[in-house]
């Protein structure tokens, strides 16, 4: 009897307290200040040629979409870039955004995607167009620099390895996505600097202007008179650290050995004979056992110029020696930048021209491989893939590799034919 008292005097107390907390918290409520919603305005610049810093205001950016994201409080809103490179959204929650721009115009018959960003926005008053008219510089602005619509992409990547510790499998597929032939005689395949994806960002010297150029590390070439090797829609290559059957080494590894070129180093125990070598025409400290590019993630691009390629135009970071090759904006066809996961985007290394995103494996000798996300088929059911210039977007994780997994044509000259 004397413990039912001693209970229901406890619950007293606590329902007494618990009252007193809810009028604390509705009398905080009602002293708490009301959010007023803002407008964010962003203006949008287009690179084109060699630039500093300034824009080529004849590019069109009307119809790009833009995000603000506030992620402290987990909100997005989208709008529509206008005629005058101008993006206006109102009802926005107070705070740090960053804003992303993308999307694909049309300038001079040829298609460009344009792709660019700008974090660490503040948007705690109204921006508004009248102050982007004005040039007012609390308005922040987008440097886009735009990247060509071409008929080649990267079109699956195996590059993590499996276990236990086995890397000579690395594969790189490039497919013809287009509606037209195209020579790969004299087209490069470069792995850029950094290496890893990594916060900490090359300095180049101020001669190299703004986002005028990528930097390799290595540099491969196909060779051909112009016309050796026609590689027609519907048709892929393949180009990979060491070309054989690798479950041999490894049962949980591929085949490869059907590859069109080897990208060789020069150690003779690793050189398949059955298949070309394609050379390094650029690598300032070649590893002469292998070319292994890291199993977190590299970055790569494709590129064609229209001169002889030369091997002393090559630069080096602010107060270091190493050399890299410096890679022209307008040379680059398509790139993927690799990240250690899908998490690692503070970590982004590669400008929005080469890869407006980034994509992942997620984990190191897992035998995962990245491919390219398909759109539709042709009518002769090879396939076509999805081509934004963001990988995040355009590629998707498979369990395992698989060379031409979707039908892709074999090219009339590769010497896997003959195997």
């Amino acid at each position: 009897m004397k413990n039912n008292i001693i209970i229901k005097k406890i619950n007293i107390v606590l329902s007494v307290l618990f009252l007193y907390s809810c009028i604390d918290q509705m009398q905080d409520a009602g002293d708490a200040k009301k959010v007023t919603p803002v407008r964010g305005t962003v203006t949008i610049q287009v690179n084109t040629g060699f630039v500093t810093k300034a824009g080529d205001p004849g590019f069109p950016t009307e119809g790009l979409r833009a995000v603000f994201n506030n992620f402290s409080e987990n909100f997005t809103k989208e709008g529509i870039v206008d005629e005058r490179g101008i993006v206006s959204i109102d009802s926005l929650i107070p705070g740090i955004y960053s804003v992303n721009v993308s999307g694909k115009v049309d300038y001079n018959g040829q298609d460009y995607y344009l792709n660019g960003a700008v974090s660490n926005v503040s948007i705690f008053e109204d921006i508004t167009e009248e102050d982007a008219i004005e040039n007012n510089k609390k308005v922040p602005s987008i440097n886009i620099r735009p990247a060509k619509v071409g008929p080649l992409c990267f079109r699956e990547i195996y590059y993590c390895g499996v276990t236990p510790y086995y890397f000579r499998d690395q594969t790189y597929e490039i497919y013809n996505n287009g509606d037209e032939v195209f020579y790969l005689d004299s087209l490069c395949f470069a792995q850029l600097e950094p290496n890893v994806a990594t916060a900490t960002l090359p300095v180049w010297p101020d001669e190299d202007g703004v986002d005028n150029y990528v930097y390799g590390i290595v540099v491969w070439q196909i060779s051909g008179s112009g016309k050796d090797y026609p590689l027609q829609p519907g048709e892929s290559f393949l180009i990979v650290q060491e070309a054989r059957d690798h479950r041999v080494n490894n049962a949980s590894s591929f085949d490869n050995s059907m590859a069109e070129w080897e990208a060789w180093s020069g150690n003779a125990g690793r050189d398949n004979p059955e298949v070309p070598n394609i050379a390094y025409v650029f690598w300032d400290k070649p590893n002469t056992m292998q070319w292994l590019t890291s199993v977190f993630g590299a970055a790569f691009c494709i590129y064609k110029m229209d001169t002889p390629f030369d091997p002393n135009n090559w630069q080096t970071q602010v107060n270091k020696r190493q050399r890299f090759m410096k890679i022209a904006a307008g040379d680059v066809m398509d790139g993927v930048e690799l990240l250690p996961n899908m998490f690692s985007f503070d970590m982004k290394r590669i400008p929005g021209f080469v890869d407006a995103g980034g994509t992942s494996v997620g984990a190191t000798y897992c035998g995962k491989s990245v491919c390219r996300k398909v759109t539709g088929y042709r009518e002769d059911g090879t396939p076509l893939y999805q081509d934004t210039n963001n990988s995040t977007d355009d590629f998707e994780v498979m369990d395992q590799p698989m060379i031409r997994r979707n039908g892709e044509k074999v090219p009339a000259w590769s010497p896997a034919l003959n195997n």
